[in-house]
């Protein structure tokens, strides 16, 4: 999930592209690692070896940083991006994951505790040469992960922000039902609390429940 400086068709098209270019490392890294194990006489059979061609697509830090790297060198100064990348293996529920300057996903426990997705480093884009921390998380049964963009929590009333409790709120409140059935009611709490006001900014929102 993320975001680009800047409005309309070029913002638009610079996502595309990071979009891109994030699929191009993840095709990249299965096919070194096919090439790899040719070169080295085993065989090329993913389901044979045990793994699924992530090996070096297994650490969002080090995509970030190429990201980084080629947002610097092909855009013009001003341009830059706020990107979260996670990386999820159905078989551990291990979430690895970095946060460039997105706002940090939430996870609501089924305990009711809210864990925040924040390490990483600065946007993506705007300086040359930035390295990106990772975090791991243990998703449990139960467990509801909510990225969201600032479309979400910024729009405002005569009382303030919308804001990420209230936002969180909703969630905890319809926490057993279908995550579209949840995606909905915080849209509809969005749309109360802007009454006749206009959207001021693209929404994004991202559900996912741990089995």
């Amino acid at each position: 999930i993320g975001d680009i400086s800047g409005k309309g068709i070029s913002a638009a098209l610079l996502m595309a592209t990071l979009h891109s270019a994030v699929r191009a490392y993840r095709f990249a890294s299965e096919e070194l690692v096919y090439s790899e194990s040719s070169m080295a006489g085993l065989t090329a059979n993913r389901e044979e070896r045990g793994g699924n061609g992530d090996e070096l697509f297994q650490s969002p830090g080090r995509i970030l940083s190429l990201l980084n790297r080629h947002l610097y060198r092909s855009t013009q100064p001003e341009k830059y991006a706020t990107l979260f990348l996670a990386h999820y293996d159905t078989a551990s529920a291990m979430m690895t994951y970095s946060n460039a300057g997105q706002l940090p996903p939430l996870v609501l426990g089924r305990d009711g505790g809210i864990r925040r997705l924040d390490q990483g480093g600065t946007v993506v884009g705007l300086m040359d040469g930035m390295k990106y921390d990772e975090g791991r998380l243990q998703m449990r049964s139960g467990d509801i992960l909510v990225a969201y963009s600032d479309g979400v929590t910024e729009p405002e009333n005569d009382f303030g922000e919308f804001g990420e409790e209230r936002m969180m709120e909703v969630v905890r409140l319809y926490r057993d039902q279908p995550l579209h059935v949840i995606s909905a009611q915080v849209m509809q709490a969005l749309d109360a609390w802007i009454g006749a006001e206009e959207q001021p900014d693209d929404i994004t929102l991202v559900l996912a429940r741990q089995a």
